[in-house]
């Protein structure tokens, strides 16, 4: 399972490249609307100078995303800016593989501390009930606190 979750994240960081270019405002505002058209709904302002993502162009709208989120703007207010990069290099700070990493350490220290009532109960007399109740019941918070305080005081089995 959690090989799994390793592949569909590592499959999603390095297949999600944008390759929107940066474009800058030029009107004082510039209405961002929800379809391409005057008639569409505004659903945010642009002001002058302000940076957008410009994911597709068709001669008169621009599909946009900005940091209020997505929409369309009359294509003839916008510049080309000087610094068009693409957007996945904008936004990503860290390499897919340091964060698939960072995701796989973060599964094993919760996968870890989920199963630890049953690891320190392992010498325990009660350590079958303690890991079947732990495996399927761990996730309730006072359970998983009750079978800690279980496998902590639990007798010991006889290695006699």
């Amino acid at each position: 399972m959690k090989y799994l979750i390793l592949i569909l994240t590592f499959f999603i960081f390095l297949t999600d490249k944008a390759t929107a270019e940066i474009y800058q405002v030029t009107p004082s505002v510039l209405n961002l609307r929800s379809c391409a058209g005057t008639d569409c709904k505004i659903v945010g302002k642009l002001l002058s100078g302000g940076n957008v993502y410009v994911e597709e162009m068709n001669g008169k709208w621009a599909k946009v995303r900005t940091a209020i989120g997505e929409g369309y703007v009359a294509e003839k207010y916008l510049i080309k800016s000087a610094e068009s990069t693409p957007l996945s290099e904008e936004t990503s700070d860290l390499p897919a593989f340091v964060l698939i990493i960072i995701l796989g350490i973060a599964v094993w220290v919760i996968w870890y501390i989920y199963f630890l009532p049953s690891r320190i109960a392992a010498d325990n007399k009660n350590a079958d009930k303690v890991y079947t109740v732990n495996l399927f019941l761990g996730w309730i918070p006072i359970i998983w606190l009750v079978l800690l305080l279980a496998a902590l005081i639990g007798e010991q089995k006889n290695t006699a």
